[in-house]
């Protein structure tokens, strides 16, 4: 009886691992990068670093993430540590709409007078609003597909899924651009400085979304995941879903609250 209990334990085989050591340097390197070009004013030298940063990290994200799902089954707690993650995400969030709640109620006018009269650019907002909330319809009917084994409904939907992800960066991108050829910048005033941190912040994690469903179609593509192998997919739906729900607050307070008309 003893020994059909022992046989029954399952056994998490602990091994080690370079990648999560390859992961912390870059994102050290990312944070020298930053330093020097903002704090040290060596513009060529952050740019370098960070570039280097940005690709040790995803190298090692990927690298990490394919070692883990070579195995023959799942381990850990995956599902808990990134409903942990979310929930850590969120309280981020949360500082920066706080402290924008904190400048914008004392002000007589907001945003500030000298905010030039097409900030916030509304329309521009709207439409990148139905194509990143579009994309999570299509997360979910990849996660579908997925549970219902079929492999090229889900690819197809995935890549659907980073397309519209795509296309609300490069919207914002060009949405950036445009106002700061205009001279709406991150240091015109306190609005400004609110904006573009945080629509950034927000966009920062559409790319890490979009970096993820990435390591998830090339992991479907090389065959390591699939059947019973599936946490990395619902994982990735969470947090998806997360930044399209925190969108919508910053829609609200950064778009549509202040809007002049």
């Amino acid at each position: 009886m003893s020994e059909q209990v022992i046989h029954d334990v399952e056994h998490h085989e602990v091994g080690l691992s370079i990648w999560p050591f390859v992961v912390g340097i870059s994102a050290v390197t990312v944070m020298f990068g930053f330093m020097s070009a903002f704090q040290w004013k060596l513009s060529f030298l952050g740019l370098v670093l960070g570039g280097a940063g940005v690709v040790g990290v995803l190298v090692g994200l990927f690298g990490w993430v394919s070692e883990v799902y070579a195995k023959k089954a799942e381990t850990g707690l995956s599902k808990m540590a990134i409903i942990i993650f979310i929930l850590s995400e969120a309280a981020l969030f949360g500082g920066l709409f706080s402290g924008y709640l904190y400048n914008m109620f004392p002000s007589p006018i907001w945003p500030p007078a000298n905010t030039p009269s097409e900030v916030p650019p509304l329309g521009m907002a709207l439409i990148l609003s139905i194509i990143l909330l579009s994309s999570s319809a299509t997360i979910q009917m990849a996660e579908s597909r997925f549970e219902r084994g079929e492999t090229g409904g889900f690819k197809a939907w995935l890549i659907f899924t980073m397309v519209l992800g795509s296309i609300f960066l490069l919207g914002q991108a060009s949405e950036w651009a445009k106002l700061i050829s205009e001279g709406f910048t991150v240091s015109t005033n306190s609005y400004g400085t609110f904006f573009y941190t945080i629509t950034g912040f927000h966009g920062s994690h559409v790319l890490v979304g979009l970096v993820l469903q990435l390591f998830i179609l090339i992991l479907v593509l090389r065959g390591r995941i699939g059947g019973e192998k599936k946490t990395i997919v619902k994982a990735c739906g969470y947090y998806w879903h997360f930044v399209d729900g925190i969108w919508l607050i910053v829609l609200s307070l950064i778009y549509v609250l202040p809007y002049r008309g």
